[in-house]
This record gives C-alpha cells, sequence and structure tokens, in this order.
C-alpha cells in the first residue's frame, strides 16, 4: 500500500520535530485534495501551533497530530470541527469550512480544511493601527464577542474548569506564592453562568483584512466557560496592554475589567503561560496577584 506522509512520529518530540515539514506532509495533503475533489498547489506554510497547519492554494488544511504522538487527537478534532459549525450558525465572522474529514496512512489523521482569509494576523496589525483603527478594531472585536459568547450546552464536552486550574502543571514555572494566590482565587470564582469561548483570542488567532475586517480562526481551545474566560489572552497577548486598547475595551469601567482579567488569568489553562511571557516582555517579576493587578491598573486607569 501506498503511503503519503513521510515521517516518523513515535513521542511527540517526533511530532514536535515534523509538523511544519513541507516535504513530509506534502503527498498526504495532495491525497486529502484529490479525495475531497479540491484544487490542490503551491503548499506553504502558516504560523505554528500544536497542529501541522498549511495554506494551499485558496484553502487552509489543518491535520491533527495522530495518536502515536502520545495525545489522542479525536477530542480535539470533534471539538473544533462542533464549535467551527456552530460560529458559522451565529455568523461569527471566520473562513468557512470546506471539509472535515479522516484517513488512514502510515498513522491515522484527522483534518479540516477551510477557505484562507486573505488578511493579516491581528497582533501585527495593532502593533502600528491608527487610535481610530485601534477603536474600530475594538468595536468589531466586542460584536465578535456578542455573536460568539453565547450558551451552547450539548455542543462539545465539559471540562472541569476548576480542578484543571488548581492542578496545572504550568503554575509551577511561577513563584510559589503567586501559583499559591492564583490557586485559592481559581477556587473562589463562580464559574457559571457557561458559554461558549473561543478561549484562545490573540495576536495569531484573529485575522484582519485590508478593509479592516475581522476574522476569527483556530477553535481548537474552545471551551464551555464564563464569558470573561476570554479576557487572559485578550488582554496580555493580543492588546499587549496596550494602554489605549484597554481603555477601549473596558468602557470606562476598569475596576470590574480589571477584576474579571484577574479571575481569567486564575481560571485559564495558559494564564500562568500569559504570565510568564508578560513578565519576559515587560521586564518585570511578579510575587503576589497584587503586582499583577497593580500592573494591569496602571495600564487601564
Amino acid at each position: 500500500m501506498k503511503q503519503f506522509f513521510h515521517g516518523k512520529i513515535e513521542n511527540w518530540s517526533d511530532w514536535g520535530c515534523v509538523f511544519q515539514s513541507i516535504p513530509a506532509f506534502d503527498g498526504l495533503i495532495r491525497e486529502i485534495f484529490r479525495r475531497e475533489a479540491l484544487p490542490c498547489s503551491g503548499i506553504s506554510n502558516l504560523t505554528p501551533g500544536t497542529n501541522a497547519v498549511f495554506r494551499v492554494g485558496d484553502y487552509v488544511i489543518k491535520i491533527f497530530f495522530p495518536m502515536e504522538s502520545g495525545l489522542d487527537p479525536l477530542p480535539d478534532f470533534q471539538n473544533e470541527a462542533a464549535v467551527c459549525g456552530r460560529l458559522a450558525d451565529l455568523d461569527v465572522p471566520m473562513p468557512r469550512l470546506v471539509a472535515q474529514g479522516e484517513i488512514q496512512d502510515s498513522y491515522h489523521f484527522y483534518y479540516l480544511i477551510s477557505e484562507y482569509f486573505r488578511g493579516q494576523e491581528a497582533g501585527n496589525f495593532l502593533s502600528t493601527a491608527s487610535r481610530e483603527q485601534k477603536l474600530d478594531f475594538i468595536q468589531q472585536l466586542q460584536r465578535l464577542l456578542q455573536l460568539l459568547n453565547r450558551p451552547a450546552d450539548g455542543l462539545i464536552a465539559p471540562v472541569d474548569l476548576l480542578d484543571r486550574a488548581v492542578n496545572n502543571p504550568r503554575l509551577d514555572k511561577l513563584p510559589s506564592s503567586l501559583a499559591k494566590e492564583m490557586r485559592q482565587r481559581a477556587r473562589s470564582l463562580l464559574l457559571s453562568p457557561r458559554v461558549l469561548v473561543h478561549g484562545d483570542l490573540t495576536g495569531e488567532n484573529l485575522l484582519v483584512d485590508r478593509n479592516g475586517r475581522l476574522a476569527v480562526i483556530d477553535c481548537a481551545d474552545a471551551c464551555l466557560a464564563p464569558s470573561w474566560y476570554e479576557l487572559a489572552p485578550l488582554v496580555i497577548e493580543l492588546f499587549r496592554c496596550d494602554a489605549e486598547l484597554l481603555r477601549a475595551f473596558s468602557e470606562g469601567n476598569p475596576l470590574p475589567f480589571l477584576k474579571q482579567t484577574l479571575d481569567s488569568l486564575c481560571l485559564h489553562d495558559f494564564g500562568a503561560s500569559l504570565l510568564l511571557e508578560l513578565q519576559k516582555r515587560e521586564k518585570i517579576k511578579f510575587t503576589h496577584l497584587e503586582e499583577v493587578e497593580k500592573f494591569l491598573l496602571g495600564r487601564v486607569s
């Protein structure tokens, strides 16, 4: 039997070495597009994430890590496919999902194919945006969140948010005093009502076309959570704590916004990683939540 994928995957390290390799995936991608009756040309890399993502002409294909990597890809595949379908029904601006499926080759791969959105990553756009462009971006983002953050019981498997937050191994990279306070705050949070959240609204997962129109991509981290769960990646990574963006988004109510941002950092799966990123970028060190609060308050007020 002909093999279309050319690479070896026996663990997560192997996947990390091969998941951006066009030579490894070229034959597999062409076979998938043949089966889906889609034109296949010009395979190129896109911003790397967890899965193998490539641009193929007017399309984007995401190929999920196989079982041999050490993780089960099926929950992530089912989760993202279901969320993409729901967001399309809600008219959330995003590239249209064209095909989804699985292929048995040397490994069992799941895949999603969507239209390619012609635009730039929001992080790059905001780094040079004028004040007017930033305000328009915020207004679009708020409308997008109003569409997205709606009840969706039964759409995807529920996650034990509190258990994941309290036992998150990423907290071990923070000072013990800060990690302890984040666990304590997470235990005190009211986690209802829960709505559908994207969960990873970063500068890479929001795109802006040449007319300034916004679109969201990559729903792999979507879950059912309080709407404020969105704030941690949004504030730290998308906005990069930019004062104009924070003030526009908080709409003159900095204290409730700040409280929910801290709540999000303590509950979010990547809250600790975002704080480490912020410390490195700003050349500061946090040992207590009060210091994080003071820093953010200085930006938003």
